[in-house]
């Protein structure tokens, strides 16, 4: 680029050239979202500039810089914040004048918030600490990339310091940093701002919404913008909630949409396949037609759309039977959140929930329907369900368990005038996980097939199981030349021989222990519905085909408690266990006096049966007859 006019409205101007300018940052721009490897980027990009030979290239030319002139110096900036932000933290890093200030007009709406300005937090960036930038998000990211301008400096030296001050403090004749200047009209700012996209990721379509909602030429009336802007920032904030989130939709966004499109999409009533072809789709055929409403009706209808689906999410009952049912659906339909959407409008809240559970009813019993009555069911009690059923079933299952446990407990507390207490008794069940985790049935008690594929996975299985029994560890003849037969001959028949006569004096020890087999077809081995739970499939796998004892230790590790022997802290992952299977390892369903924690028992087993058959008697009217 060796002529300072490239095209007709662009110009090179030096760094040095912007000194006295004031660049205003609208409500429309998005945040600073430049992640430490952008900057990274940036300092090299400019540093391998610098190693050139003077002759061989003079000029490091930035993207463009779109600007407003506003008058008396001041622009404001419609594309290149992000640029000018980075090079800002490092005019403070050097401890250089910065040539140019901010204005950001989000900081008006901000009267109530105690934080630093953000022209004001860049400026005190070289002081500030992390915990102070946490408080924002704009913050943090700001934060991010002062620490890690300094870590590349850091890794340079010091020369490297002086070398970068000489090159922003040098004029367009010399060998320097210039950026491209495209100077707009303010006629042009609204159709400018939305063409910006040549060259680079395109905006999204929630970008160009907020664009032309907030943009003070052709967007909302100015007594509108400011509170618009505050409600934008906390809808997209409170949308960002994993919780809010996945109690409508099973998947998260792909590359190019955003969260915030599922408003956009509803309002404008988009289809799904519509949306999916071009995620763009409400922006260009509703918001930015004139003809389909005003600014301001829209925006209304968007803000009534979020608190509608907020007053859901806010009903415990609604969060969780409508989140049930978006799991069992998969996918994300706007279709379906329309047809919610409009069942809310005309159903009175009681029935509204119950109308949940009929339809919950229909698919936890598999059911038949003809003529909107049920013919005939797959499962028509709790006891129906065993290991052999389809796991969906049976991760459905246990997932209404788990719902009707905590609504329960809700209903228990629900008439505390300590909320505090009322929230610790009570949570939430959170939905994200059970879509992007995978979640294994498990066995309570092992079921007896060993399934180890090599020597050392069965030595450590041995010696947990020595470990665990202790003095009742069988060491009798029997099993003492089992281990020898099985140490010293690796087949794995010889293995299998040791494993099964080590389960089956396990169980002798128990007269409750749950059988392998029931020969009278009772149900009561273990494939029954009462020794199989919910677990997260890696705590799942980590403790492979080990008894009750160490099964309990895993999962209570795995909940947050720390372990005694300091032996499984380091190898077990800190997850989420689901409140059912919590009170299956700890034994809280069984409430006699006496309690051997050492085996899950067929005690254990009935207990836990008749908890289930109590939380979803709704569901199955057969468990009614039971209880």
């Amino acid at each position: 680029m060796q002529d300072e006019t490239i095209q007709q409205g662009l110009q090179l101007k030096a760094l040095k050239e912007l000194k006295g300018g004031t660049f205003i940052i609208p409500f429309q721009q998005r945040g600073y979202k430049w992640t430490q490897n952008n900057v990274k980027e940036l300092l090299y990009d400019i540093k391998d500039f610098m190693d050139c030979p003077n002759t061989s290239k003079r000029i490091y030319c930035l993207q463009p810089l779109t600007v407003v002139n506003k008058g008396d110096n001041r622009y404001s900036i419609l594309d290149g914040q992000q640029r000018l932000t980075t090079l800002f933290l490092l005019y403070m890093y050097l401890k250089e004048p910065a040539p140019y200030t901010f204005q950001f007009e989000r900081d008006k709406s901000d009267n109530n918030d105690t934080s630093p300005k953000r022209y004001e937090f860049l400026q005190k960036i070289a002081s500030t600490d992390e915990e102070t930038a946490s408080e924002n998000i704009d913050y943090f990211y700001i934060y991010k990339a002062y620490q890690q301008i300094k870590e590349t400096f850091k890794e340079w030296g010091s020369s490297m310091q002086e070398a970068f001050k000489g090159l922003l403090n040098a004029g367009k004749d010399e060998k320097s940093v210039q950026v491209i200047w495209y100077e707009v009209k303010e006629e042009k700012e609204h159709e400018t701002f939305r063409n910006l996209n040549s060259g680079k990721i395109q905006l999204t379509n929630t970008e160009l919404i907020k664009a032309l909602l907030l943009n003070n030429a052709s967007g909302l009336p100015d007594n509108e913008r400011i509170e618009a802007a505050s409600q934008f920032e906390q809808i997209e904030r409170e949308i960002q909630n994993d919780h809010f989130w996945y109690m409508f939709n099973s998947k998260d966004v792909r590359r190019g949409q955003t969260r915030m499109d599922m408003l956009f999409n509803l309002v404008s009533d988009c289809k799904q396949k519509d949306y999916e072809l071009d995620p763009r789709w409400s922006f260009r055929n509703y918001f930015d037609k004139p003809e389909r409403g005003t600014l301001s009706e829209k925006w209304k209808k968007v803000r009534h759309t979020f608190l509608r689906l907020k007053d859901l999410y806010n009903n415990i009952y609604c969060y969780h039977y409508i989140g049930f049912l978006t799991y069992h659906r998969g996918g994300n339909s706007l279709e379906g959140l329309k047809e919610l959407l409009k069942k809310c409008e005309s159903t009175k809240h009681q029935a509204l929930i119950t109308s949940f559970k009929d339809e919950i009813k229909i698919i936890l019993r598999k059911s038949k329907i003809e003529k909107k009555k049920e013919v005939s069911a797959e499962y028509e009690s709790v006891t129906d369900f065993n290991y052999n059923v389809p796991k969906p079933d049976l991760r459905e299952l246990f997932l209404m368990h788990n719902i009707e446990t905590l609504l329960q407990r809700y209903e228990l507390h629900k008439g505390d005038t300590d909320k505090e207490k009322m929230m610790q008794d009570f949570e939430h069940f959170p939905f994200n996980l059970f879509h992007n985790q995978h979640w294994d049935i498990e066995h309570i008690a092992s079921y007896t097939e060993s399934d180890f594929k090599n020597d050392k996975d069965r030595k450590d299985w041995l010696d947990s199981i020595k470990e665990d029994l202790g003095e009742d560890y069988d060491s009798g003849a029997k099993t003492l030349e089992k281990e020898y037969n099985s140490a010293n001959d690796k087949k794995k028949e010889r293995f299998d021989e040791l494993y099964k006569h080590i389960m089956e004096q396990y169980e002798k020890k128990t007269a409750d222990a749950i059988p392998d087999d029931d020969p009278n077809g009772n149900g009561k081995d273990k494939m029954q519905i009462g020794n199989i739970t919910l677990l997260d499939s890696h705590t799942n796998r980590s403790y492979h085909n080990a008894l009750f004892p160490r099964k309990r230790r895993y999962v209570i590790v795995a909940d947050g408690l720390m372990d005694s022997t300091n032996k499984l802290d380091k190898e077990i992952n800190k997850v989420y266990v689901p409140i059912c299977t919590r009170q299956v390892f700890t034994k809280s369903y069984n409430k006699s006096a006496s309690l051997n924690l050492n085996v899950w028992t067929q005690t254990d087993a009935d207990a836990y049966v008749k908890d289930m058959e109590q939380k979803l008697q709704y569901y199955f009217p057969q468990n009614n007859k039971e209880l």
